[in-house]
């Protein structure tokens, strides 16, 4: 899906003896495509990778389009960006794929050849135990092409590009404090993060491999066990009550109910090979992994012959059902888990300057006097406030959560999911959050009228808080946003007493 907007272009102001300083030009310009790393058929309620949930490439939730409302320009964003492409999760490769790829290993010419399982019989695996956890080839050029797409829809919160560059105009700057860019400390986050910054900075800024060169820009790695829960970018991994086994128990009984049908038709592809249950989401999987893994369209287990779209439609609630009890409303611990990256992320976007000039370069504990409705946070991330736009590279996991934290995609005002049917009224669809690079977002603006508001973005869909709209576009009056963290945080702050910590 492509995205129209227009996006505008930075001048830049020099302050020698500050950290960087931008303006913003209202001029207008052409309009761009962003995000949308591919593009559907004519029949997208088919387009398997459409409904995959967590293993598709990217792309973006229904009604993309980031162009903020008119009169109003973004002054600040913070984004919670999962990694991106993999060649297999080892969970969903040990329960549901190995298995199945051992015994096709095991029978070779079992498959017609004329029929859609045909390729079978000389098939590899292009997924082994070597290679488990680690970014596929396509999935770090998305990362690269995903900070290009920053660079074009925020050149005014980054620094110039000419920062650095040899007898440039900005060679004199002196800097205080290098531009951050946020990860988790597994290597498939570190990998994203340092393709994100070769696409979105010039090569005198991104240093050896993408960490940064450490005056202009930084890469920081954040300990995924780190034991200060807000500061934490994957919290679930620290949480003695988090599990991922409720949601498998969900899943796996749908599959009871939902699996004999798309199992019989397996079964008349190839009578002589005998298919098991799990095979259904085994080849599901090996759709999405192959294509992120060879490129989109190059998987022929994504064939239609094999499974339609009422298959992947189930299949696609059967991802629901794990992450809704896993990270989603169903799941106790999930608005503690995912509060804290609000919370930060509101201080950060709050401190954003009124004008046009430097953030402040204030620590944490000051701007909470300024705003003391929010507690305050802890030092990381960004605790000088030296920068306007925030990238946070993590897991699966936490982007939900987030979700949760902003009572976006509330399933309890539905109601449960059940394990019998597919709920095609549901508002929780993991397909719309969890791709590779899937993201949630909190954007600041400033409108014509003078005002700041607060506007949500999922995979590049604005998203209307229930609890406020009242701004353009459905946007959030920052105030009232503002008072809506603080009760979420005095509701779920107490992460470690939800999580049962042992001191």
């Amino acid at each position: 899906m492509s995205l129209s907007f227009r996006w505008i272009v930075a001048n830049v102001t020099i302050l020698i003896f500050a950290t960087l300083t931008l303006s913003v030009s209202s001029a207008p310009q052409s309009n761009q495509k962003v995000f949308s790393s591919f593009r559907f058929g004519e029949h997208p309620d088919w387009e398997p990778l459409r409904h995959s949930s967590g293993i598709s490439p990217y792309h973006d939730a229904p009604g993309a389009d980031i162009e903020p409302p008119q009169g109003c320009s973004v002054t600040a964003a913070a984004f919670l960006i999962r990694h991106s492409s993999i060649y297999a999760n080892d969970d969903e490769w040990e329960e549901y794929m190995q298995p199945f790829v051992e015994r096709v290993k095991d029978a070779k010419g079992a498959f017609p050849e004329d029929g859609p399982l045909g390729f079978l019989n000389d098939w590899e695996s292009p997924i082994n135990e070597d290679n488990l956890e680690k970014l596929t080839k396509p999935g770090i050029k998305d990362a690269e092409k995903f900070g290009k797409r920053f660079r074009k829809l925020y050149p005014h919160l980054l620094p110039p590009k000419k920062l650095g560059k040899k007898k440039g105009i900005l060679d004199n700057l002196k800097v205080k404090v290098p531009f951050k860019v946020w990860t988790a400390s597994s290597e498939r986050d570190i990998g994203t993060a340092k393709a994100f910054i070769r696409g979105a900075f010039p090569k005198y800024q991104e240093g050896h491999g993408g960490e940064g060169d450490g005056k202009y820009i930084s890469l920081v790695e954040v300990p995924n066990k780190d034991p200060n829960w807000s500061a934490s970018l994957t919290p679930h991994k620290v949480c003695d009550r988090f599990t991922k086994e409720e949601g498998r128990k969900d899943a796996r009984e749908y599959l009871r109910n939902w699996g004999p049908g798309p199992l019989a038709k397996l079964q008349a592809l190839a009578p002589s090979f005998e298919f098991e249950l799990k095979d259904v989401i085994a080849i599901q999987m090996l759709c999405g992994y192959e294509s992120v893994i060879k490129g989109i369209g190059k998987s022929k287990f994504c064939n239609a012959r094999i499974f339609d779209a009422k298959d992947y439609h189930d299949y696609e609630y059967f991802h629901d059902l794990i992450y809704h009890k896993m990270v989603g409303y169903a799941s106790d611990v999930a608005p503690y888990l995912g509060v804290h990256w609000l919370n930060t992320s509101t201080h950060n976007l709050l401190s954003a300057d009124e004008g046009e000039g430097d953030h402040p370069h204030r620590p944490y504990s000051a701007a909470s006097k300024k705003d003391p409705h929010l507690p305050a946070p802890p030092g990381l991330p960004n605790s000088t406030h030296t920068q306007k736009l925030f990238a946070y590279f993590t897991h699966r996991e936490e982007p939900p959560m987030a979700l949760v934290a902003l009572g976006l995609w509330n399933q309890t005002e539905v109601g449960p999911l059940p394990l019998d049917t597919r709920q095609k009224d549901r508002v929780w669809r993991t397909s719309h959050v969890l791709p590779f690079l899937g993201h949630v977002a909190i954007e600041r603006i400033r409108c014509d009228d003078k005002q700041n508001y607060i506007r949500a973005i999922v995979n590049g869909a604005a998203q209307t808080l229930d609890h406020c709209k009242d701004g353009p576009g459905n946007s959030c009056p920052i105030a009232q946003f503002k008072a809506f963290v603080n009760q979420r945080m005095s509701m779920y702050g107490d992460i470690e007493g939800a999580c049962k910590i042992e001191q």
